[in-house]
């Protein structure tokens, strides 16, 4: 599908969308902070690519698992360990995730990532893991690190953005 590119694009802070992913994605099965932390990351890869911009103030590093906001890890490290499901709760008088996403959000934005949770959301969080690991942004990140060596360098925008770009637009021209 294509979306009109809007003129005055919008961010959203990184808890109120992984609040969103969350709500959005459990009719899949639960969301472990694994999972969480892929979708997230591909929300923000392929809006970055499409969009020519992030979708939140986020930075991913090339952690042992995948790409992980340290934002949201640090957020959620005293609820959730890496395979356990998290569960959102709304708190009375709060506007509930998807009310947040439409005052906040453009809605050619909010469309573009029900889509990529669409495509992605179904998958495991292993598979998502694996998926991650394959991809040239982390594994470019995680260069001079062994397989099982702590990392937390963070992952190039711009290959982010070329990398993902090329699933929508095809590869780049080479340059002459």
């Amino acid at each position: 599908m294509f979306y009109s590119k809007p003129q005055s694009l919008q961010k959203i802070d990184s808890l109120h969308l992984c609040e969103y992913i969350i709500e959005k994605v459990r009719a899949y099965g639960p969301v472990s902070h694994l999972k969480l932390q892929k979708l997230l990351y591909y929300c923000q890869a392929f809006h970055l690519a499409y969009f020519d911009a992030p979708i939140i103030d986020d930075q991913f590093q090339a952690w042992l698992h995948g790409p992980v906001s340290r934002k949201i890890y640090d957020e959620l490290k005293g609820v959730s360990v890496l395979h356990a499901a998290i569960n959102y709760t709304q708190d009375p008088g709060e506007p509930s995730p998807q009310e947040r996403l439409d005052h906040t959000l453009l809605a050619s934005q909010v469309e573009f990532i029900d889509d990529v949770l669409a495509e992605f959301g179904p998958k495991s969080a292993y598979e998502l893991e694996g998926m991650t690991h394959a991809e040239l942004p982390w594994v470019e990140a995680r260069r001079g690190y062994g397989p099982g060596d702590r990392c937390e360098r963070n992952i190039s925008e711009a290959t982010i953005k070329s990398y993902y770009g090329q699933f929508m637009y095809g590869p780049e021209p080479e340059a002459v």
